[in-house]
């Protein structure tokens, strides 16, 4: 990497990543969305409501393709899950499906096409 080359953030990965996602899913090639974990305010007018969302350590996303059940930890860098998201992505290979770390565009590309990142 170029000393001036900046690396990406976590939030410019996200981004990339669900725009490319949303165009795969515009085409028919997959089902995707994301999970957010946490709370959540909701403001309808002057109403607001607590919103609570996935449990903490939730993927960030899940893909649906052919036969695959794909989760997505983004990180960006070196990044690293935490204690949750480690229990999160054990608790899903146990369970058969696929768990992966992606910490570049290509490496989901890669995932998509059937391999490993």
């Amino acid at each position: 990497m170029c000393l001036l080359e900046k690396a990406m953030t976590e939030s410019e990965l996200k981004s990339m990543v669900v725009d490319y996602l949303e165009i795969c899913q515009r085409q028919g090639r997959l089902y995707w969305d994301r999970l957010n974990s946490g709370d959540f305010i909701e403001c309808r007018g002057p109403t607001r409501r607590r919103v609570k969302g996935c449990r903490p350590g939730t993927a960030d996303l899940f893909i649906l393709s052919d036969d695959r059940l794909i989760f997505v930890e983004l990180k960006a860098g070196r990044g690293k899950q935490t204690e949750e998201q480690k229990d999160f992505e054990m608790m899903i290979k146990l369970f058969g499906f696929e768990y992966y770390v992606v910490r570049s565009f290509e490496d989901l590309e890669t995932i998509l096409e059937g391999g490993k990142a």
